[in-house]
């Protein structure tokens, strides 16, 4: 038995008349593939749920209406800092199309859950708030200010001072919800400064006011007292979170406490989950860090990006990489998998503890399924094999895998084929070496080096750091900017531009990075 059926015995054990799934993003930029992981994991626990004839919704709620609090680093800052603490539903899109800043965002990365079978109703934060169904909870939340001050003391020993209430108001004449402080509430007004250096990543304009804190209109609750109150007036009973907000002391302990001592309502079932990494790092969608779901779904198939994520248990971290055997290793697991599902089809399991192994395996393929599963086996061509025939050139990969099937491929087979061929082919495209044509000359090679003897001596990197050293080498070692760079980029990409710097270290890896210039004659 799979973690989600072991779940879900437990949760149907409660007898609810409905058992409402949800979860919950920011679109503050590019979506890393790490929050595709709890959008599958509640998928998951939501179509068990309807398996085992449990009343159950599933909804998917994207935060629009928070504040841009970081310019993406793919984002040219002197044009977008202007929209810093503006609400995203108000930042203009990067791409025409769209409504606004947070719909482009979304919806890129609503196509990538909807492409691996994950299809929750979308609820925008922002339709909640200006139907009038968070009012009850925002009064009930400014009225019980004072018990969510000694919730924060008793959960996290943070003190919150008396003049403080949970609202951000929006400012009335610079618009930002980002730099405003709300410190007094008279139960119909909420009365804010707008304070120039509030936070670091934007700036108030020093106005002062009072605005209505309903209907939508005069900005939003915080974000850890807006859980509690969004779960009550969504309907919520199941919901987690990363490790990082269920710890002890966390997002999670905060919203259960303000769920039963301010909102009288009963904190949702928690399913908590590991974090998916890339190359062992969170990922940050405003930071640019780690690839993005877009990204990780462009290079694998639907069903084997879904199955990455499903044949892991929720305790345990998924820590994807696309490099060497990766994704060829992936391949042959959802291989393993699928083949013990046509065991189980066919009959074939054995009793003991290798029959239950085959049939958690049968289980997880089940779980992944994006388009209906195959009623009767089918002939598996080894993704590995076709990635090395694909680079000798082989032309007739149709009449290779023949000869190993020994009868002709069904036209289901050739499908098949056809597809891991595509996918062998964008994995050999991402990893081909550097341009072999390209000569770094001498300042390229010694900018390059003290840039790895600098980068090697850092503990904790963050990306504002590595940034500072890649100007401070330039400017110390008076290195020309583009001949700098075109080096920089040549080594790691085999092209002459691409991300900024800070970025592609974080990527690769500092250890990887010195690596590569240590190979430098």
């Amino acid at each position: 038995m799979i973690w989600v059926d072991r779940e879900v015995n437990k949760i149907k054990e409660r007898k609810l008349p409905l058992e409402w799934v949800d979860d919950m993003k920011t679109p503050s930029g590019r979506i890393h593939v790490g929050a595709l992981r709890g959008v599958v994991i509640y998928d998951l626990v939501y179509k068990v749920l309807i398996e085992n004839k449990v009343n159950a919704n599933y909804t998917y709620v994207f935060e629009n209406h928070d504040p841009m609090d970081a310019i993406p680093s793919y984002f040219e800052q002197s044009k977008w800092e202007k929209y810093a603490g503006m609400q995203l539903y108000e930042v203009p899109s990067p791409e025409p199309g769209f409504k606004n800043y947070a719909e482009f965002y979304a919806k890129e990365f609503q196509e990538v859950f909807e492409s691996i079978n994950c299809h929750p109703k979308i609820i925008w934060a922002l339709d909640l708030y200006t139907s009038g169904k968070m009012n009850s909870a925002i009064k009930k939340v400014l009225d019980g200010a004072a018990k969510i001050r000694e919730i924060y003391y008793k959960v996290t020993k943070n003190v919150r001072p008396n003049d403080w209430f949970p609202f951000n108001a929006k400012c009335e004449k610079c618009q930002k919800i980002g730099t405003t402080q709300v410190y007094k509430w008279d139960g119909r007004f909420v009365y804010y400064r707008c304070l120039p250096n509030l936070v670091e990543w934007a700036t108030g304009c020093g106005h002062q006011g009072k605005v209505s804190p309903f209907n939508g209109t005069g900005g939003k609750i915080p974000w850890k007292v807006e859980w509690a109150a969004k779960w009550q007036a969504i309907g919520v009973t199941i919901e987690g979170a990363g490790k990082d907000h269920m710890s002890k002391g966390g997002s999670y302990d905060i919203a259960s406490a303000i769920c039963k001592e301010v909102l009288d309502y009963p904190p949702p079932y928690p399913v908590a989950y590991e974090w998916f990494t890339v190359g062992g790092r969170k990922m940050s969608s405003s930071k640019g860090i780690g690839s993005s779901a877009k990204e990780v779904s462009e290079i694998l198939p639907p069903d084997v990006f879904r199955f990455l994520i499903v044949r892991a248990p929720i305790e345990r971290a998924i820590d994807f990489h696309p490099e060497g055997d990766t994704i060829p290793n992936l391949f042959d697991d959802y291989d393993r998998c699928l083949n013990a599902y046509f065991d189980k089809i066919e009959k074939k399991i054995s009793d003991g503890k290798q029959g239950e192994v085959t049939l958690e395996f049968a289980r997880i393929t089940e779980l992944s399924q994006v388009k209906p599963l195959p009623k009767k086996r089918l002939f598996l061509p080894r993704f590995r094999t076709i990635v090395n025939l694909t680079k000798t050139n082989k032309q007739n990969l149709i009449g290779f895998f023949e000869e190993i099937k020994k009868s002709p491929l069904t036209p289901e087979e050739k499908e098949i084929l056809a597809e891991r061929i595509v996918y062998a082919k964008k994995m050999l495209a991402g990893s081909q070496p550097a341009k072999t044509d390209f000569k770094l000359n001498e300042n390229q090679k010694k900018f390059l080096r003290q840039l790895a003897d600098r980068l090697e001596k850092l503990k904790n990197p963050y990306r504002e750091q590595i940034q500072q050293i890649v100007f401070d080498v330039l400017k110390q070692g008076n290195f020309k900017a583009k001949e700098a760079f075109q080096g920089f980029y040549q080594v790691l990409t085999g092209q002459d531009s691409g991300p900024k710097a800070a970025d592609l270290i974080l990527n690769f890896g500092i250890e990887k990075i010195v690596k590569k210039t240590s190979r430098l004659n």
